[in-house]
């Protein structure tokens, strides 16, 4: 029958009252043009957070077909409002709920922590003053008795926890104080089960095991949400001085309860960034009960453990103590694997009897593997480094026939890598197998020829190792003896570049004293007959270049000698700085007829020096600067 009538003023609303949608629109008879105001009420059951608004969409525009395409989006709108108006109206039973006995208690607690999972539902829940009080309050009254609804109360505040905004809130009610008097008092009570267990018939043991892992479930949550809270460091300055550090090392003791376990060292962790906390952690055997947990097969547990562990690893004693626990042997298996893993080990290498222990392990195996694929991270090197101070290690490194260190070799001349080289150097360091490198001339001879002077000083340093090489014959070969003279020289020169700035002030602060203006130009001179340091200092904006160019003209002549012999070595640097040399030579030769050409009306500026101008100092494509 609607084709004999049509619908208009179609306006979409949510009932005052139910869970329903309210549809008024106005239909028209096409026969008898009589027109009549209607309204169609649209029941909904079971309008949850669960409930897709867009899908619920769909399903009332099925069983409305008056609602156009075009008015979706407004229903959406209502049916999310109605989503929201029901959630809200559940919320005054559920704290109601919190008056009854225990069961009920249990379930309207479970009900507000799913409401919290959607993250939508947070702030309308922590604006409930009425909600909040009632949930602090019963956590207070109730977490002695009951570890199940204290636990899903502590879930209910770890979700507010996570957001900054509504942990001021959660300090309004003492959260935070409460965990950790709860905290403090579940582990004098665990002990005492503990203990009570072992003196107990097999029922009884059986209901101090069960509540013993309730109380850790409890114990767990507590300590996820004081780290949530500890993000404000005042207030983890706080419960330092409650002691949490030394509840934290008690609760690493009860390893039954994975959970537990890994947010106790998750706090560890956070909290083990200071001395004072690591001192205290040390004092309570910390490195003892995290080596109990190895091997530790949860993923997330180990990797927290690791970063823990390399923390407190910085004391000299701390790192000791974890090698003569045997950390070595469970932590090199996971460096293929884990970076953390290989910054730890690279901290115990340091240590003399780690680099014994690896000597049994598969370290020089795997860290051979990884730096000789080309993806080896500095941390690799290092380690390597460390561990070939030992003579057993650096012999597995080479290997029975020598490979390994012709790899070394080959990997440090290649990739022009210093640590690389650093290593080679440290395994020539050692007497018997080691010593015969027969293949090590051939590299030396490529090492000098190489521009990277330090890698070459590494292998000159490892070649003087070699007590079996036939010296006499290798510095008359290689020019050794000049070779090391002229890195010695261009190494100082380096050290002095980073002070130029403050070279370059004398010479404006000084410009009255002759002769220090004249020694500071040797030095400059010397720097630039250093063709890398000359490509440093002589950019296009170069200071240097230019206040050479200012003083060539000085009337004293030692200055003006300097200058000319900077400023030949500058020109040649590039053909810029050549023009720029020329022109300044010009002007000053030609200084009478400048001024004069100048001051004609028809002169342009930059047409003396356009692109025809013979600076005299062209040089060839094919022609070497130096």
């Amino acid at each position: 029958l609607f084709h004999l009538r049509t619908i208009d003023n179609l306006t979409i609303d949510a009932h005052p009252s139910e869970e329903a949608v309210v549809v008024r629109y106005r239909a028209s008879n096409v026969r008898t043009h009589h027109s009549s105001d209607c309204q169609k009420l649209i029941n909904l059951k079971d309008l949850n957070d669960d409930v897709d608004v867009q899908l619920l969409a769909n399903v009332v525009m099925e069983k409305c077909t008056i609602i156009p395409e075009t008015m979706r989006q407004e229903l959406e709108h209502v049916l999310s409002y109605l989503q929201k108006r029901s959630n809200n109206r559940n919320k005054p039973s559920y704290i109601e709920l919190f008056y009854e006995d225990a069961s009920e208690k249990n379930r309207g607690a479970l009900c507000i922590l799913e409401l919290t999972k959607t993250t939508a539902n947070l702030e309308i829940l922590i604006e409930n003053e009425t909600l909040i009080g009632a949930l602090a309050r019963v956590f207070r009254e109730d977490w002695k008795k009951n570890f199940d609804l204290a636990t899903t109360i502590i879930r209910i505040f770890l979700q507010f926890s996570y957001y900054n905004q509504f942990q001021a809130a959660l300090f309004h009610h003492k959260i935070g104080a409460l965990c950790m008097n709860a905290m403090e008092y579940e582990l004098k009570r665990g002990d005492l089960w503990a203990a009570e267990v072992k003196n107990v018939d097999e029922r009884t043991a059986r209901k101090c095991r069960l509540a013993i892992r309730k109380q850790q479930t409890l114990l767990a949550a507590c300590i996820s949400l004081l780290v949530n809270l500890a993000h404000d460091v005042t207030i983890e300055l706080k419960m330092i001085r409650r002691d949490i550090v030394p509840m934290l090392l008690r609760c690493l003791d009860l390893r039954d309860s994975a959970e537990l376990t890994l947010s106790t060292v998750q706090f560890l962790l956070k909290l083990s960034i200071f001395e004072e906390n690591k001192a205290a952690m040390e004092q309570g055997n910390i490195i003892g009960k995290l080596l109990l947990l190895f091997p530790i097969g949860d993923v997330e547990l180990r990797k927290t453990t690791i970063r823990l562990l390399f923390n407190l690893s910085f004391d000299v004693k701390a790192r000791s103590r974890m090698v003569a626990e045997g950390l070595v042997g469970q932590i090199t298996p996971l460096i293929e694997n884990d970076a953390k893993a290989l910054n730890l080990l690279y901290q115990l290498s340091v240590n003399d009897d780690a680099k014994a222990m690896l000597t049994f392990t598969d370290a020089m195996q795997l860290l051979m593997r990884d730096l000789l694929s080309g993806s080896g991270s500095e941390v690799t090197k290092a380690v390597l480094l460390n561990v070939c101070a030992e003579k057993r290690n650096a012999q597995l490194v080479c290997g029975q026939d020598g490979q390994g260190l012709a790899l070394l070799l080959d990997a440090a001349l290649d990739g022009r890598d210093l640590m690389v080289a650093k290593i080679v150097r440290s395994i020539a360091s050692h007497e018997g197998p080691t010593q015969d490198i027969w293949h090590f001339y051939y590299y030396l001879s490529r090492r000098i020829e190489d521009e990277n002077a330090s890698i070459g000083l590494e292998f000159i340093g490892a070649a003087a190792l070699i007590k079996v090489a036939d010296w006499s014959s290798l510095i008359s070969l290689y020019g050794l003896l000049n070779w090391i003279e002229l890195q010695q020289t261009l190494m100082t020169a380096r050290n002095l570049v980073p002070l130029l700035e403050v070279f370059l002030q004398l010479v404006h602060s000084m410009q009255e004293d002759d002769e220090f203006i004249v020694q500071l130009l040797y030095l400059f001179l010397q720097l630039l007959r250093h063709r890398e340091l000359a490509n440093h200092l002589l950019g296009a904006d170069s200071a240097l270049g230019a206040y050479v160019i200012d003083l060539m003209h000085d009337k004293n002549p030692a200055i003006r000698e300097m200058c000319d012999n900077a400023l030949v070595i500058i020109g040649e640097h590039s053909q810029e700085w050549a023009r720029r040399i020329a022109g300044e030579r010009f002007r000053w030769y030609n200084a009478q007829w400048l001024d004069t050409v100048e001051a004609d009306d028809d002169y342009v500026p930059g047409m003396l020096f356009g692109d025809q101008f013979d600076d005299g100092f062209d040089i060839a494509a094919d022609e070497p600067l130096f």
